[in-house]
């Protein structure tokens, strides 16, 4: 109970302090009593006595101090006090305690929305049960330029059994499907991602309701079942647990809903509906391309105990067997092991952290800001201090003051910066461009609210300190006998706000370059020439069921009845089919060979795509030599391609590759199929805009039909205005089919740049916000410079200088602020944009035109700030200023 006995005290002292302090009074009075009663029973008279009682008790005041400061919570009784007393000087000086609140909200809010992000994808563990233990095994292939790559499902199983050190291995397919699941009347489009049958296992995440996938059912059987989500459960299903066992069409096919998964549960895609099992053909196992076909993603589940750099070994040492005993696919396939969760977040890390970089500079910035006004409010109360240093407070207290202000000010502000930093993370969530974030679900939580309350009680500290020194150190006798103008020590004062002012242009310019150099690189990005014209079309993607679809002249059949319906549409020009438009991924690649050439000659990384009659002319892609493809490149005439420039240009040197063969193995035997080059095409981006166009044939529709393929439709109109008129048309082809996606080719243009955009907005928009503080400190400075100046100036003016002339005088001490602080920044940002260099496109970290363009523009943006007081000041009467002092 003893240590209870000092909190108790505390309580009583801050909460009881009227009982408290009663009872002391009693107490006192009490002992008086008895003293004076004393005397009077020696003889004194009753006068007499209560005087001597007093002398001899000793001052009452004093004693009362001595009694408060035993109760050991003095402390606590003077940060109560000094709270108190900030809050009444902020209700006198509103517009000085609004200007700094809001100011620190700012930088605050930013931090707050932005750490939310970093905490949740960063820090925060993934949401598995010992997630340390979770490793993603990836193949290399130097040939290839493969790094982290997805693995072959032969070498997946080989991994899975020869290494011990894996508890188990399990494999998912990273890109989910869009398919049709059919309840009713109504197909629903779903988000599908295949796994092999133990993936949860691995992950160690049971079903919450019914059951997770068995290890058996990697395999085909001739039953086929689903896991759905927690989220598709409540808003397909409304929660009904009978749906455990209900029988649902998943394109086309006769599916058992066997278990929904936890809520929350989001992997490996954040939008993922349901799973379903690889359902592998056992037959495949010893097929070569098996282990030559590279589509899976890899996670192992380290056995307990076992280091990450044991699993390693082991792993090694097998990748070296696959590689003696299968030469064909494996002789220069390596592999490596990651923690799933740094190759989870590997693509936005790097651009998570530059952004909370960012914000904790616009944070700095901002708590220069609000020393500077706090230096202000403290000159305009020296007398007040000095009054009090000669009453006898100590120095430390008034500096525990003034600390105490600065916090209370910068709780106020971190409150209110909470608030909006709670706002701006469900923008973020929002806002982020679709599959950015390997996370759906970005909130604040308890680990934020903690780095909330760290950043503000360090803002309240940094931007404190200055006002707090200059209290301490001004002498009582100065400041009386100045008046309260400043002396010897403002000069002090005047460094201090210097000091803050040029630190807060050199960190505005280091957060206003960083953001030119992603503008520089988005402007440069937007100057990419695609390969294509995206205006006026619209891409209409559609899955055929496969086991409706089950031929190729059905599937062949169904997309030329479509085109032929679309191209009647009002507005359509041009229809045509590809496998999958431009700027939204690459597809599948393989190794080739041309006709003639020696046997070790072979290419290798050769993109593929099927695309139909009139997909070029749709998308306006140049032809170079030779034909595109006709109606005539049907299944029974010749196989023949197209291949891009790109390809044209790196493997037919000084050759014409119209009429040449060209064959998709790197060996061709006697099995291999020979296509005939027949024309060679402009090339498009396929990923990106900023990654430039890899080599890439096309192979006719009709030679290869798929059942995924994409309308492109050429319009007149707009494209978005054709969604209903293609909707009807694929209702009319088939009432159970439910398109994957529509988009006019200009929004898939502009979300190829989604994510360079979204960075380039944040970024820009915290170096406006750093840089109008850092303009408004400037302005704050010159302001007082003015002002103490008035009276020289209104003597030049008045012995004949001319009123620019006087102006220049004060700006010119503006300048030589912003130019150290420049000088500062420039140096900083030479360092610090090398980490940006990822983020960039054909933009260098010291790109010239950056570091002079955004210097330039602060240079403006300051001179504008220091000449407007200068100015004011400047047309001052001489006369009124000479007659006022």
């Amino acid at each position: 109970m003893k240590p209870l006995k000092p909190i108790a005290r505390w309580w009583k002292a801050l909460f009881q302090r009227k009982s408290t302090e009663r009872d002391l009074d009693d107490e006192i009075q009490l002992h008086l009593e008895m003293e004076t009663a004393k005397n009077i029973h020696g003889g004194m008279p009753a006068d007499q006595a209560r005087r001597e009682a007093l002398i001899a008790f000793g001052g009452i005041d004093a004693i009362k101090e001595a009694h408060r400061d035993g109760r050991g919570a003095r402390w606590l009784e003077d940060v109560v006090a000094d709270t108190r007393f900030a809050m009444r000087t902020f209700r006198r000086n509103p517009l000085l305690a609004a200007t700094a609140i809001l100011t620190l909200a700012l930088g605050i809010g930013a931090n707050t929305a932005i750490f939310s992000v970093v905490n949740r994808v960063i820090l925060r563990p993934l949401p598995f049960p010992s997630p340390d233990q979770l490793m993603m095994l990836a193949e290399d292939n130097p040939e290839k330029g493969w790094h982290q790559q997805v693995a072959a499902p032969a070498n997946y199983l080989d991994w899975q059994t020869r290494v011990p050190a894996f508890a188990d291995v399990a494999a998912y397919i990273d890109r989910p499907s869009r398919q049709t699941l059919s309840v009713g009347d109504d197909p629903v489009l779903v988000s599908r991602a295949n796994v092999s049958g133990n993936f949860f296992s691995v992950l160690e995440v049971p079903a919450a309701v019914g059951r997770a996938f068995r290890p058996e059912e990697t395999w085909a059987s001739s039953s086929n079942v689903a896991v759905i989500s927690y989220g598709f459960w409540q808003r397909q299903f409304a929660g009904d647990r009978a749906i455990i066992g209900r029988i649902v069409h998943l394109n086309g096919v006769a599916t058992e809903i066997v278990g929904i998964m936890p809520k929350g549960f989001a992997f490996p895609s954040p939008d993922a509906d349901l799973w379903t099992p690889v359902a592998w053909q056992a037959s495949e196992r010893s097929q070569i391309h098996f282990r030559r076909a590279h589509w899976i993603r890899v996670v192992a589940r380290l056995k307990p105990g076992v280091s990450q750099q044991q699993a390693d070994a082991q792993f090694q040492g097998v990748v070296r067997q696959l590689q003696v005993e299968y030469p064909e696919t494996n002789r220069v396939m390596g592999a490596d092991m990651t923690p799933l969760h740094d190759f989870l977040v590997g693509k936005v890390r790097q651009p998570l952290w530059v952004l909370l970089g960012a914000v904790l500079l616009l944070l700095l910035i901002a708590c220069a800001n609000v020393g500077n006004l706090l230096l202000v409010q403290a000159l305009g109360r020296e007398r007040e201090a000095a009054l009090r240093l000669a009453l006898g407070a100590g120095r430390g207290r008034l500096v525990q003051q003034s600390l105490t202000e600065s916090l209370v000010l910068s709780v106020l502000g971190g409150l209110a910066g909470l608030v909006l930093g709670w706002l701006g993370t469900d923008a973020l969530s929002a806002l982020q461009p679709v599959g950015m974030l390997p996370v759906g679900d970005v909130a604040i939580d308890w680990s934020v609210v903690g780095y909330v309350v760290a950043v503000t009680t360090a803002s309240g500290l940094l931007f404190g300190v200055a006002p707090a020194i200059w209290r301490g150190h001004r002498a009582p006798a100065d400041v009386l006998k100045d008046g309260g103008r400043l002396g010897s020590e403002g000069s002090r004062i005047r460094r201090w706000a210097n000091a803050l002012v040029v630190a807060e242009i050199a960190l505005a310019l280091l957060l206003t370059t960083g953001a030119g150099l992603l503008v520089r690189s988005f402007w440069r990005l937007q100057q990419v020439d695609p390969g294509f014209d995206p205006k006026g079309v619209l891409a209409v993607a559609i899955n055929l069921p496969p086991a409706k679809y089950d031929t190729s002249t059905k599937i062949i059949s169904f997309f030329d009845e479509l085109q032929g319906r679309a191209r009647s549409l009002p507005g359509v020009t041009e229809a045509a089919t590809v496998v999958t438009p431009a700027l939204t991924g690459t597809g599948w690649t393989s190794d080739f060979h041309i006709a003639g050439r020696p046997a070790d000659e072979y290419g290798t990384e050769v993109v593929h795509r099927t695309a139909g009659p009139g997909y070029f002319r749709v998308m306006r892609i140049p032809l170079r030599s030779g034909r595109v493809f006709s109606d005539a490149d049907r299944e029974d005439s010749p196989p023949v391609v197209v291949i891009n420039e790109t390809l044209a240009r790196q493997h037919f040197k000084d050759q014409d590759p119209v009429g040449q063969r060209i064959s998709f193995d790197r060996i061709p035997d006697s099995t291999s199929v020979w296509y005939t080059i027949v024309g060679v095409v402009g090339s498009e981006r396929q990923a990106s805009l900023a990654i430039e166009p890899r080599i890439e044939v096309f192979t006719p529709f009709a030679q290869t039909p798929n059942e995924y393929m994409t309308l492109m439709l050429r319009s007149s109109v707009p494209p978005a205005t054709l969604g209903t008129s293609v909707r009807q048309l694929v209702r009319e082809l088939d009432p159970e089919l439910a398109i994957v996606s529509i988009d006019p080719m200009e929004a898939l243009w502009s979300r190829s740049v989604a994510s360079q955009r979204f960075f380039m907005t944040l970024l820009l928009a915290f170096a406006s916000v750093g840089l109008a503080l850092a303009i408004v400190g400037v302005y704050g400075v010159i302001a007082q410079v003015a002002r103490r100046r008035t009276r020289e100036m209104g003597i030049r003016i008045a012995l004949g200088a001319r009123a620019t002339h006087v102006q220049w005088l004060i700006v010119r001490h503006g300048l030589r602020l912003v130019l150290v602080g420049l000088t500062l920044g420039i140096g900083a940002a030479f360092g610090a944009t090398r980490a940006m260099r990822a983020l960039l496109y054909e933009v260098a970290p010291s790109d010239p035109l950056t570091f002079l363009t955004v210097p330039l523009l602060l240079v403006i943006t300051a001179l504008a700030a220091s000449w407007l007081p200068a100015a004011r000041a400047s047309h001052a009467d001489p006369a009124n200023t000479l007659r006022t002092d």
